[in-house]
């Protein structure tokens, strides 16, 4: 019964999980019983999540509030999922006011059945995303489940957290395309150089992904295993240009530090990946796979002397799935020269790659009680360094983006904690030399003619969707207090400025906007978590048909414990 639905839509890959789904109803009477059972048996979870922190979750945001309130220790912010060093190192806190939802036992084996989460999203009119993860919210309703367990054997961590969904996507006006059949679904600009449907396909859509899982292993300063979670690369809160919490993770095998190595001078902090990247159905495959090989490279350099000031870059490399198999260049590559960042020529900057790359920094400043962060990101090559048409000393901004943010706390104490922060990313700054290139449109990030997913994942934008829109920003509150969270942020995000047709230059469009105001609440209920999210937004000039203004609604309902 489930598995037509949920099979819509997905890759070959993706349809092998789908037979799992007939079987959800009793793997929740499982659980459940599981979780009853080992309440009586082993060790509760952190009541905040998992025994991982995830990238983007709760517990993510609130330690970094802490951090910056002096209240959590000062540890690299740049480079996530945590390790469990450093996971250990983040929860010994001092008073603050969420002190009694942390399991504060430890010891050295432990296992425990993670706290189960639901949730439940709707949209009035057209689809609009709540929350990071793989779940993509179109119109009509949308339900989530996770779940799982999680175990530790002295440096070995293990934790199993999929996540499934499945989506009402009733029909909207789409943008056109100029395509035709299912790919009229696809990007409203660039449907064929990128895999970001507007919707997936005419009718439900559901999947199952892997989630918050992984195995691996922490010990003498290196932390090394197989994984499919979200990642975050570089400082951004709400706008990670390069990796970012907003598609979930993929599968991968990665190897770092497990915290920062004391050069003395400095300390360094590392890790690079190695992953499977699949696609939506929407997307055409690219001879013959619907799979890519993905690399990269992220790292941060904390000065001595200098306490809470991070600086780093990272590197991150598409390529077709290798014919005749992996080979030891699509390991090495991530290390070698920096190809499309500085030349053109073909051996460093191979067509068949698209690569994208960041430098960051971000400075906590816990005695100030605030930090301040940014970011520079980068698409293409640079024609030459020096004199030349594209060169890096003549035109630093030709295909760059850049994303900036502050988080201030006002009020710190154990019972109450006040922020207010804001960020701002921008995708459509001067490209100077669009005309050298052949170009008379302005480039988003993230799309490419030959990887013709572009830097997505199932269909998600791997960084901010608002940067490939354009740009966008958000000002926001939190309030913090032992029964919960209550936050308002206002929002505005571009989501395209010209349709095919409208690309000339010649042709006088209104932007198609989006403003919104986020309205969020968390309320502990004994060892429950309940949240509802309230968006009413406004897109002025949807699909860039002047003065068309249609207003959604979204609203969502989350539930996490037993």
């Amino acid at each position: 019964m489930y598995e037509p639905i949920l099979s819509l839509g997905m890759s070959p890959q993706q349809r092998r999980w789908s037979s799992i789904s007939r079987n959800l109803p009793v793997l929740g009477l499982v659980l459940a019983s599981a979780s009853v059972r080992a309440a009586a048996q082993v060790r509760s979870q952190l009541d905040l999540g998992g025994a991982s922190i995830e990238v983007g979750g709760e517990e993510e945001r609130y330690l970094r509030v802490l951090q910056i309130a002096g209240k959590a220790p000062l540890t690299p912010w740049t480079v996530q999922p945590f390790s469990p060093t450093q996971t250990a190192a983040l929860r010994k806190l001092g008073p603050n006011p969420w002190e009694s939802r942390y399991d504060s036992t430890s010891r050295e084996h432990a296992a425990s059945v993670l706290r189960p989460k639901a949730r439940v999203i709707g949209n009035s009119t057209f689809p609009f995303q709540d929350g990071p993860g793989p779940t993509w919210a179109g119109r009509g309703l949308t339900g989530e489940v996770e779940g799982g367990i999680a175990a530790r054997w002295t440096v070995v961590h293990f934790q199993l957290a999929p996540t499934a969904f499945l989506a009402q996507n009733l029909s909207f006006a789409l943008a056109p395309n100029g395509r035709t059949g299912d790919q009229r679904f696809g990007d409203a600009r660039f449907p064929l150089q990128i895999d970001a449907p507007q919707r997936f396909g005419s009718k439900a859509y559901g999947r199952i992904d892997p989630g918050e899982s992984s195995l691996s292993a922490d010990a003498l300063g290196l932390f090394v295993g197989l994984s499919s979670a979200a990642q975050r690369w570089g400082p951004d809160r709400e706008f990670p240009l390069v990796l970012g919490p907003n598609a979930g993770g993929f599968p991968e095998a990665f190897a770092g530090t497990s915290k920062p190595l004391d050069l003395w001078l400095f300390r360094v902090h590392g890790r690079v990946v190695y992953g499977e990247l699949g696609q939506s159905a929407i997307a055409a495959p690219v001879l013959g796979e619907r799979r890519r090989f993905g690399s990269g490279l992220v790292g941060t350099i904390l000065p001595r002397g200098v306490p809470g000031l991070e600086l780093g870059g990272s590197r991150f490399i598409h390529e077709e799935w290798p014919a005749g198999g992996l080979t030891l260049h699509s390991f090495t590559r991530p290390f070698s020269a920096a190809g499309n960042l500085l030349g053109s020529s073909s051996a460093d900057n191979p067509r068949t790659e698209n690569q994208v790359a960041s430098f960051f920094a971000r400075w906590a400043l816990p005695s100030a009680k605030a930090e301040f962060y940014g970011e520079l990101y980068r698409e293409d090559f640079f024609g030459k360094f020096h004199r030349a048409p594209g060169s890096l000393i003549e035109k630093p901004d030709d295909y760059a983006s850049f994303a900036l943010g502050f988080q201030r706390v006002f009020v710190s104490n154990e019972h109450h904690i006040r922020l207010v922060r804001g960020e701002l990313v921008n995708g459509e700054i001067s490209h100077q030399e669009r005309d050298a290139r052949g170009f008379t449109i302005p480039l988003p990030p993230y799309i490419h003619s030959v990887v013709t997913q572009g830097h997505t994942v199932n269909g998600l934008i791997l960084g901010s969707p608002d940067a490939y829109g354009g740009s966008g920003w958000r000002l926001g509150v939190d309030d913090y207090t032992s029964s919960g969270r209550r936050s308002f942020t206002f929002e505005r995000s571009l989501r395209f400025d010209w349709l095919p047709g409208t690309a000339t230059g010649t042709s006088l469009v209104h932007p198609d906007v989006i403003y919104d105001v986020r309205a969020e609440m968390l309320r502990f209920a004994g060892r429950r978590d309940i949240g509802i999210t309230l968006i009413p937004a406004v897109d002025l000039n949807r699909n860039l048909v002047a003065k068309h203004d249609v207003l959604n609604l979204t609203a969502a309902v989350t539930v996490r414990g037993w």
